[in-house]
Protein backbone atom coordinates (compact mmCIF):
# COMPACT_ATOMS: atom_id res chain seq x y z
CA UNK A 1 0.00 0.00 0.00
CA UNK A 2 1.30 3.45 -0.85
CA UNK A 3 1.55 5.72 2.15
CA UNK A 4 -0.13 9.13 1.61
CA UNK A 5 2.51 11.81 1.14
CA UNK A 6 2.06 15.27 2.58
CA UNK A 7 3.54 16.83 -0.55
CA UNK A 8 0.42 15.70 -2.41
CA UNK A 9 -1.98 16.59 0.38
CA UNK A 10 -3.08 19.99 -0.91
CA UNK A 11 -6.69 20.94 -1.46
CA UNK A 12 -6.56 19.64 -5.04
CA UNK A 13 -6.10 16.13 -3.64
CA UNK A 14 -9.70 16.21 -2.49
CA UNK A 15 -10.73 15.23 -5.99
CA UNK A 16 -9.85 11.68 -5.02
CA UNK A 17 -12.79 11.61 -2.64
CA UNK A 18 -15.27 11.49 -5.49
CA UNK A 19 -15.10 7.68 -5.55
CA UNK A 20 -17.34 7.48 -2.49
CA UNK A 21 -20.49 7.37 -4.57
CA UNK A 22 -19.41 4.23 -6.43
CA UNK A 23 -20.24 1.81 -3.62
CA UNK A 24 -21.82 -1.14 -5.43
CA UNK A 25 -22.66 -3.35 -2.45
CA UNK A 26 -24.01 -0.56 -0.25
CA UNK A 27 -25.54 1.78 -2.86
CA UNK A 28 -23.96 4.56 -0.82
CA UNK A 29 -25.70 7.93 -0.67
CA UNK A 30 -23.40 10.61 0.68
CA UNK A 31 -23.79 14.28 1.53
CA UNK A 32 -26.85 15.73 3.18
CA UNK A 33 -29.38 13.01 2.34
CA UNK A 34 -31.39 12.04 5.39
CA UNK A 35 -33.95 9.36 6.16
CA UNK A 36 -35.78 8.98 9.42
CA UNK A 37 -33.44 9.99 12.23
CA UNK A 38 -30.31 9.08 10.28
CA UNK A 39 -28.10 10.80 7.73
CA UNK A 40 -26.26 8.68 5.21
CA UNK A 41 -22.63 8.02 6.00
CA UNK A 42 -20.18 10.07 3.97
CA UNK A 43 -17.11 7.86 3.69
CA UNK A 44 -15.61 10.18 1.07
CA UNK A 45 -13.93 11.89 4.01
CA UNK A 46 -11.70 8.79 4.32
CA UNK A 47 -11.11 8.27 0.59
CA UNK A 48 -8.54 11.02 0.11
CA UNK A 49 -5.46 9.14 -1.11
CA UNK A 50 -4.89 6.54 -3.79
CA UNK A 51 -3.85 3.09 -2.60
CA UNK A 52 -1.78 0.55 -4.53
CA UNK A 53 -2.63 -2.87 -3.09
CA UNK A 54 -3.84 -6.35 -3.95
CA UNK A 55 -7.45 -6.66 -2.71
CA UNK A 56 -8.50 -9.84 -0.94
CA UNK A 57 -11.66 -11.55 -2.11
CA UNK A 58 -13.46 -12.11 1.20
CA UNK A 59 -13.67 -10.85 4.80
CA UNK A 60 -12.21 -14.12 6.09
CA UNK A 61 -9.23 -13.83 3.75
CA UNK A 62 -8.50 -10.40 5.18
CA UNK A 63 -9.07 -11.60 8.75
CA UNK A 64 -6.55 -14.38 8.19
CA UNK A 65 -3.69 -11.96 7.45
CA UNK A 66 -4.55 -9.16 9.90
CA UNK A 67 -3.60 -9.65 13.57
CA UNK A 68 -6.58 -7.69 14.94
CA UNK A 69 -10.24 -8.07 13.96
CA UNK A 70 -13.06 -6.54 15.99
CA UNK A 71 -16.55 -5.16 15.57
CA UNK A 72 -18.20 -2.48 17.62
CA UNK A 73 -19.56 1.04 17.37
CA UNK A 74 -17.88 4.34 16.60
CA UNK A 75 -17.12 6.10 19.88
CA UNK A 76 -15.80 9.29 18.29
CA UNK A 77 -12.81 11.01 16.68
CA UNK A 78 -9.75 12.78 18.04
CA UNK A 79 -6.71 14.69 16.90
CA UNK A 80 -3.87 12.55 15.63
CA UNK A 81 -0.27 13.69 15.25
CA UNK A 82 1.10 15.98 12.56
CA UNK A 83 4.21 14.64 10.82
CA UNK A 84 7.08 16.19 8.89
CA UNK A 85 7.27 13.86 5.90
CA UNK A 86 9.55 15.92 3.69
CA UNK A 87 11.67 19.10 4.11
CA UNK A 88 9.97 22.51 3.98
CA UNK A 89 6.58 21.08 3.02
CA UNK A 90 3.13 20.93 4.63
CA UNK A 91 2.73 18.52 7.48
CA UNK A 92 0.92 15.21 7.13
CA UNK A 93 -2.01 15.30 9.53
CA UNK A 94 -3.51 12.16 11.04
CA UNK A 95 -6.88 11.58 12.68
CA UNK A 96 -7.83 8.87 15.16
CA UNK A 97 -11.09 6.91 15.01
CA UNK A 98 -12.20 5.36 18.30
CA UNK A 99 -14.19 2.13 18.08
CA UNK A 100 -15.80 0.67 21.19
CA UNK A 101 -15.44 -3.09 20.85
CA UNK A 102 -18.55 -5.21 21.26
CA UNK A 103 -17.38 -8.31 19.33
CA UNK A 104 -13.67 -9.13 19.69
CA UNK A 105 -12.91 -11.61 16.91
CA UNK A 106 -9.13 -11.83 16.78
CA UNK A 107 -6.15 -10.43 18.68
CA UNK A 108 -8.08 -8.53 21.38
CA UNK A 109 -7.35 -9.07 25.07
CA UNK A 110 -10.75 -9.35 26.78
CA UNK A 111 -9.65 -10.49 30.23
CA UNK A 112 -7.57 -9.18 33.11
CA UNK A 113 -6.20 -5.72 33.87
CA UNK A 114 -4.98 -5.22 30.31
CA UNK A 115 -8.34 -5.96 28.70
CA UNK A 116 -9.26 -3.58 25.90
CA UNK A 117 -12.75 -2.39 25.04
CA UNK A 118 -11.57 0.41 22.77
CA UNK A 119 -9.55 0.32 19.55
CA UNK A 120 -7.91 3.44 18.15
CA UNK A 121 -7.55 3.52 14.36
CA UNK A 122 -4.91 5.80 12.83
CA UNK A 123 -6.06 7.37 9.52
CA UNK A 124 -4.84 9.94 7.01
CA UNK A 125 -6.69 13.22 7.56
CA UNK A 126 -6.44 14.39 3.98
CA UNK A 127 -5.69 17.70 2.34
CA UNK A 128 -4.44 20.86 3.97
CA UNK A 129 -5.51 24.38 3.03
CA UNK A 130 -2.84 26.34 1.22
CA UNK A 131 -2.22 29.69 2.87
CA UNK A 132 0.67 31.63 1.32
CA UNK A 133 0.70 34.05 4.25
CA UNK A 134 2.04 31.22 6.41
CA UNK A 135 4.85 28.72 6.21
CA UNK A 136 3.76 25.39 4.64
CA UNK A 137 4.21 23.58 7.94
CA UNK A 138 1.59 25.94 9.44
CA UNK A 139 -1.11 25.10 6.88
CA UNK A 140 -4.14 23.56 8.55
CA UNK A 141 -6.16 20.45 7.63
CA UNK A 142 -9.11 21.00 5.32
CA UNK A 143 -11.28 18.67 7.40
CA UNK A 144 -12.12 19.48 11.01
CA UNK A 145 -12.88 16.90 13.68
CA UNK A 146 -16.51 18.00 13.44
CA UNK A 147 -16.50 17.07 9.74
CA UNK A 148 -15.47 13.52 10.67
CA UNK A 149 -18.03 13.36 13.48
CA UNK A 150 -20.81 14.42 11.09
CA UNK A 151 -19.70 12.16 8.23
CA UNK A 152 -19.32 9.00 10.36
CA UNK A 153 -21.03 9.72 13.68
CA UNK A 154 -20.77 8.07 17.06
CA UNK A 155 -22.96 4.99 17.29
CA UNK A 156 -22.24 3.81 13.75
CA UNK A 157 -21.62 0.06 13.64
CA UNK A 158 -18.07 -0.65 12.51
CA UNK A 159 -15.59 -3.46 11.96
CA UNK A 160 -11.84 -3.04 11.78
CA UNK A 161 -9.22 -5.42 10.37
CA UNK A 162 -5.83 -4.07 11.40
CA UNK A 163 -2.33 -4.48 12.76
CA UNK A 164 -0.62 -2.79 15.67
CA UNK A 165 0.51 0.64 14.61
CA UNK A 166 4.18 0.96 13.69
CA UNK A 167 6.23 4.07 14.50
CA UNK A 168 5.50 6.97 12.17
CA UNK A 169 7.92 7.43 9.29
CA UNK A 170 8.06 11.22 9.63
CA UNK A 171 9.11 13.23 12.66
CA UNK A 172 6.18 13.96 14.98
CA UNK A 173 5.84 17.75 15.10
CA UNK A 174 2.51 17.85 16.93
CA UNK A 175 1.67 14.79 19.04
CA UNK A 176 -2.12 15.00 19.02
CA UNK A 177 -4.15 13.56 21.88
CA UNK A 178 -2.11 11.36 24.20
CA UNK A 179 -2.95 7.69 24.70
CA UNK A 180 -2.89 5.60 27.84
CA UNK A 181 -0.33 2.81 28.12
CA UNK A 182 -3.10 0.24 27.56
CA UNK A 183 -4.45 1.86 24.39
CA UNK A 184 -4.50 -0.26 21.24
CA UNK A 185 -3.44 1.96 18.32
CA UNK A 186 -3.90 0.22 14.98
CA UNK A 187 -3.31 0.71 11.27
CA UNK A 188 -5.85 -0.81 8.85
CA UNK A 189 -5.15 -1.81 5.24
CA UNK A 190 -7.33 -0.23 2.52
CA UNK A 191 -10.05 -2.89 2.98
CA UNK A 192 -9.78 -2.81 6.75
CA UNK A 193 -12.72 -0.56 7.71
CA UNK A 194 -16.37 -1.51 7.22
CA UNK A 195 -19.41 0.45 8.42
CA UNK A 196 -23.14 -0.22 8.53
CA UNK A 197 -25.19 2.64 7.06
CA UNK A 198 -28.53 2.96 8.85
CA UNK A 199 -30.15 4.80 5.94
CA UNK A 200 -29.54 1.72 3.80
CA UNK A 201 -31.00 -0.49 6.55
CA UNK A 202 -34.17 1.62 6.51
CA UNK A 203 -34.47 1.74 2.73
CA UNK A 204 -33.98 -2.02 2.35
CA UNK A 205 -32.50 -1.31 -1.07
CA UNK A 206 -29.58 -2.92 -2.91
CA UNK A 207 -30.84 -6.37 -1.95
CA UNK A 208 -30.92 -5.39 1.71
CA UNK A 209 -27.18 -4.67 1.82
CA UNK A 210 -26.22 -1.96 4.28
CA UNK A 211 -22.44 -2.40 4.55
CA UNK A 212 -20.10 0.30 3.25
CA UNK A 213 -16.35 0.18 2.85
CA UNK A 214 -14.54 2.99 4.64
CA UNK A 215 -11.18 3.57 2.95
CA UNK A 216 -12.04 1.59 -0.20
CA UNK A 217 -15.39 0.40 -1.63
CA UNK A 218 -16.35 -3.15 -0.73
CA UNK A 219 -16.58 -4.00 -4.42
CA UNK A 220 -12.89 -3.25 -4.98
CA UNK A 221 -12.26 -7.02 -4.91
CA UNK A 222 -14.88 -7.66 -7.62
CA UNK A 223 -18.63 -8.01 -7.55
CA UNK A 224 -18.42 -11.81 -7.31
CA UNK A 225 -16.32 -11.73 -4.17
CA UNK A 226 -17.27 -12.79 -0.66
CA UNK A 227 -17.69 -9.16 0.37
CA UNK A 228 -21.02 -9.08 -1.50
CA UNK A 229 -22.64 -11.76 0.65
CA UNK A 230 -23.04 -10.30 4.18
CA UNK A 231 -25.88 -7.76 4.15
CA UNK A 232 -25.32 -6.09 7.50
CA UNK A 233 -22.87 -6.05 10.40
CA UNK A 234 -24.51 -8.99 12.15
CA UNK A 235 -24.12 -11.03 8.95
CA UNK A 236 -20.46 -10.03 8.69
CA UNK A 237 -19.78 -10.96 12.31
CA UNK A 238 -21.56 -14.30 11.91
CA UNK A 239 -19.62 -15.04 8.73
CA UNK A 240 -16.28 -14.48 10.43
CA UNK A 241 -17.27 -16.50 13.48
CA UNK A 242 -18.37 -19.29 11.16
CA UNK A 243 -14.88 -19.25 9.65
CA UNK A 244 -13.24 -19.66 13.05
CA UNK A 245 -12.58 -16.04 14.04
CA UNK A 246 -13.67 -15.40 17.60
CA UNK A 247 -11.85 -14.69 20.87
Amino acid sequence: MKRPIAALALVSALALSGCAGDETFGNLATGQITQGNHKALDVSILRVAASDFQPLSSPEALAKVQPIVAAGVVDGWQEGPALATYPNGPLEHRVILRIKVTHPLKGIDTEGSNSNSMIYVDLFRGAVVRDDSKKPEEWLPKRSLEDFEISIPAGTKAMVFAADHLPYEGAVIKPGVAFSDEAVLTSPPPQGLVFEDQTLVQRKSAGGRALVGGIEPLDVAGTGSGWAEPKNMDDLISRLKGNGFFD
